[in-house]
């Protein structure tokens, strides 16, 4: 009793179950109308058989008298067209026997309107029969009827029919909820194995893919797997911060500490005291520029911080930051140009775009040298049906070496240590463009480097 209940607590097998009741009741209607409407039809054509051949022989009768009319009666029983089912009796006004194949003994009361079933003896046997009664003008009565034995028959054979069809789609619908629930449960119990080996601890776990293409599972399989690729790619990014954090502050608050200690230890005079101070608090305030620089990425990555997205474009964004940046770049010698091949719209957080672009122009003027040029373009770019609106940034300086660029935008990673940076600029470009449904492009510029800040044109 146990397992039935938690079977049936089963949303697969409920609604298998409930498809095919639907299906049952359906089936059951359609041949219940179907034995209704050919039983009424049948039922039907016997009244106008019979109405007809009463109006025949009242009209023969009234012209040609009743001698002629029990003639006529005599030739149609025996036809032979449907003379054992069909049943006559003409009497006289008096009510004696004239023609016909019904005694007047067994006749039994009858309205002389309309037809009704009634039981009559006919031959020593009993049957049912579709009677109608007519009084013609001279008191006599004309009966006709006919025998339902083959009509009944017909609608027995009916019935036994529909019954085989019934117990014969109760079958096809028992199958169908099975099959439906088999193949609900396959599909269901993939992602479920596949979720309790991944609470297990088994990241790498993906659910297989067996459904066609256009399979509603199929696609939800799919998302799930992209859903896991997602997940384990930022459990990864956080391992990887985190021994970033811990391996980047080390250092830095190892320094702090040495010289604090130097100053305790070697109780230096007022003027020492306060370099070693002032050198204490640089340090302190680089690091909270690496911790707000790792809580802005956060915050990127997980959409908390941003404002309502709003419709600007690169060509506005771009002209502030390089108006921002012409003084820098003239001081460390380098060149800094704006060209605009079109506005390029976007819909983003003004803000954050700004944010980023300024990183990239910041690194393409630091690591681009003094004597380099760095060139800011806006532009919309068509790829695979669908429009982009695009900055790049270009330096001609001493770029990167070809097997490090798929590694830029890593947390932490400075290609050349000397210069100053926590190495965290690109990767809050890249969160910021992930934000924004885009993405950032590193490419090799022969010479220098070309970065291209990606996003869909609205």
């Amino acid at each position: 009793m146990t397992k039935g209940r938690g079977l049936w607590r089963s949303t697969g097998l409920r609604l298998a179950v409930f498809f095919g009741f639907l299906v049952l009741v359906a089936v059951l209607f359609t041949l219940s109308l179907v034995y209704i409407q050919v039983s009424a039809v049948l039922h039907r054509n016997v009244d106008r058989q019979l109405q007809q051949m009463q109006e025949r022989l009242t009209l023969q009768y009234a012209f040609e008298g009743p001698e002629v009319t029990a003639q006529t009666i005599r030739q149609v029983l025996h036809d032979g067209r449907d003379t054992d089912l069909e049943l006559v009796l003409l009497t006289t006004p008096s009510r004696r026997y004239l023609a016909g194949n019904i005694d007047v003994e067994s006749l039994p009361p009858l309205a002389t309107m309309g037809a009704a079933v009634s039981q009559l003896n006919l031959s020593a046997q009993t049957v049912h029969a579709r009677l109608i009664a007519h009084s013609l003008p001279d008191g006599a009565l004309l009966v006709l009827g006919h025998d339902l034995r083959e009509l009944r028959d017909i609608e027995s054979t009916l019935a036994t029919a529909s019954l085989v069809a019934g117990l014969f789609s109760l079958s096809l619908a028992l199958i169908g909820a099975w099959l439906f629930r088999h193949e609900l449960g396959r599909s269901v119990d993939a992602l479920h194995q596949t979720i309790t080996r991944i609470a297990s601890g088994q990241l790498h776990e993906r659910v297989l893919l067996e459904n066609t293409p256009d399979d509603e599972f199929a696609r939800l399989e799919q998302d799930f797997n992209h859903m896991l690729d997602r997940i384990e790619q930022l459990m990864d990014g956080v391992t990887h911060v985190s021994d970033e954090i811990a391996h980047n502050l080390r250092t830095p608050l190892t320094r702090l500490r040495l010289r604090l200690q130097a100053a305790h230890d070697t109780a230096p005079g007022i003027a020492d005291l306060r370099g070693a101070l002032q050198s204490a608090m640089h340090d302190i305030d680089d690091l909270s520029r690496v911790l707000d620089k790792l809580l802005a990425i956060a915050q990127a990555e997980s959409g908390t911080r941003r404002a309502p997205f709003a419709p600007t474009s690169w060509e506005a964004i771009g002209e502030d930051v390089v108006e921002l940046y012409e003084a820098l770049a003239e001081h460390e010698g380098v060149a800094l140009l704006w060209t605009c091949e079109h506005p390029a719209p976007v819909l983003g957080d003004r803000h954050l775009l700004a944010g980023a672009l300024v990183n990239v122009v910041d690194n393409a003027i630091k690591y681009g040298g003094k004597g380099a040029h760095v060139e800011v373009c806006s532009r919309v770019f068509m790829e695979e049906g669908t429009l982009w609106s695009e900055l790049v940034v270009r330096d001609d300086g001493p770029g990167a070496p070809p097997e490090a660029i798929p590694a830029l935008g890593q947390r932490f990673l400075r290609l050349r240590p000397e210069l100053p940076g926590h190495g965290l600029g690109l990767a809050s470009v890249q969160a910021v463009m992930q934000l924004h449904g885009g993405g950032m492009r590193i490419e090799p510029a022969n010479p220098g480097l070309r970065v291209v800040l990606r996003l869909p044109a609205p």
